[in-house]
């Protein structure tokens, strides 16, 4: 009895009707890419709104921070577990997270860089962990030694100087510096690579072994 092929004409519709054909040609699409503003002082309304983004990105995520380095009166980002929860969000989620620093980042806000796979800075930008403690969360100093050594870490907590964006580097917290062209440029050439649909071919298995052979006997 003749074994007959139960995707024949499965293989007949995706091929467009020539099963001669040993191949197929998919378009894959690119990674989605969703773009989130940090600003510094934010009502708890709107860090609850960001978290709820947050947590259903995918992809790649931009993260620009929009730091002025003042003082936030109701200390809601260092008070409250939100910090906690972003920092489970990204050791659980499949994603890629781009931050964007172009300005001063200070205390509590330091935890986005820490967690970024990838820190993109201009030469203006400025980091660092003040001296007074009441608006550091917990989680920031945790969240900066996956990036630098504890021995860079302690530092930045003791003296509480700022750093510039040369020296982040140095210390593995900034992985791109550039004005603020070249940063933009960055993101996109990020974005164009990333989330570009591209062309994968694919074959069955039946043609891929008819192939094979055929190349063995050739």
């Amino acid at each position: 009895m003749e074994d007959v092929d139960p995707f024949a004409g499965v293989q007949s519709e995706l091929v467009g009707g020539d099963e001669k054909t040993p191949a197929y040609k998919v378009e894959v699409p690119g990674l989605t890419c969703m773009t989130l503003e940090v600003p510094s002082v934010q009502s708890k309304e709107a860090w609850n709104s960001f978290l709820q983004l947050f947590s259903l990105a995918d992809g790649i995520v931009i993260l620009r921070i929009s730091d002025d380095a003042e003082h936030d009166q109701e200390g809601y980002v260092a008070k409250s577990p939100l910090l906690g929860e972003v920092y489970e969000i990204v050791q659980s989620r499949p994603m890629f997270v781009v931050c964007v620093c172009k300005g001063p980042v200070r205390a509590s806000l330091m935890t986005f860089p820490a967690i970024s796979q990838l820190v993109l800075a201009t030469t203006g930008a400025s980091f660092g962990l003040p001296k007074y403690r009441h608006d550091l969360h917990p989680i920031t100093p945790i969240a900066l030694k996956k990036r630098m050594m504890e021995k860079a870490v302690r530092r930045l907590q003791l003296v509480g100087d700022p750093i510039d964006a040369n020296e982040a580097q140095r210390l593995g917290l900034v992985d791109f510096i550039g004005d603020e062209v070249e940063v933009e440029n960055e993101i996109c050439r990020l974005v164009y690579r990333n989330c570009s649909p591209s062309s994968q071919y694919f074959m069955y298995k039946s043609d891929l072994v008819k192939a094979m052979r055929a190349n063995e006997e050739a």
